[in-house]
């Protein structure tokens, strides 16, 4: 089977988070799940800044965003630190939540006017218990929700701040514009300030590209 290209993107351990190219021999199983968001997920509208999850509150549904932006936050006093960006076709969610009814550790909120489908998290895991195909999708989707949380744990322990924001653009170049600075700023873990020095530092006279060409 040809390749085919999708970028799945969930959030991570405490949630659903996933960022994946050139998907290999599971187009099907990702056409189905889709199809069952489309045939019985409600269709839900958010304004930018609305919250689809609270930070500390349980969360019952499992989120398709077929049109918008999100920010995974995780807040503590006045600080706010960002977990990842969602875009279309992304899960919304959060796996301890669901499975085990726990507090969601960080919230879901809206970087733009949004529109998600949404699944009672019951009728979700009923997915999985009906045909093997969907727990084939279970499974790829589990492996690579690993290997994309090690990836952003390792970036926080062995490389620098502008080495992050270069990965950082390589992951969301597409899609930078639609990321405020300051937001940018939280999710690599610096100041306002520093960012908006290291943009300076590293465009100014040598441009900085992405080192990864999008198709």
């Amino acid at each position: 089977m040809q390749t085919s290209t999708y970028r799945w993107q969930m959030t991570g351990t405490a949630g659903l988070e996933i960022s994946m190219t050139k998907i290999q021999s599971n187009e099907m199983q990702w056409k189905m799940v889709i199809q069952r968001f489309n045939e019985i997920g409600k269709l839900v509208t958010l304004r930018k800044k609305e919250i689809f999850a609270k930070q500390g509150l349980s969360m019952g549904h499992i989120g398709y965003v077929k049109k918008g932006a999100f920010k995974l936050v995780y807040h503590h006093q006045k600080k706010e630190w960002i977990k990842s960006f969602l875009f279309e076709g992304s899960f919304l969610g959060s796996i301890p939540s669901i499975l085990q009814k726990k507090p969601s550790t960080y919230s879901i909120i809206a970087l733009e006017p949004s529109e998600v489908l949404v699944l009672p998290s019951k009728k979700f895991s009923q997915l999985f218990e009906i045909e093997s195909i969907y727990q084939k999708f279970l499974i790829q989707f589990l492996t690579s929700l690993y290997l994309k949380k090690e990836k952003r744990v390792s970036e926080f322990l062995l490389l620098d701040a502008k080495q992050r924001y270069q990965n950082f653009i390589d992951e969301f170049f597409e899609n930078e514009s639609r990321i405020s600075q300051i937001d940018q700023a939280a999710y690599l873990g610096i100041t306002n300030v520093a960012l908006s020095r290291l943009k300076k530092d590293s465009f100014a006279n040598n441009p900085l590209p992405p080192s990864n060409t999008f198709h």
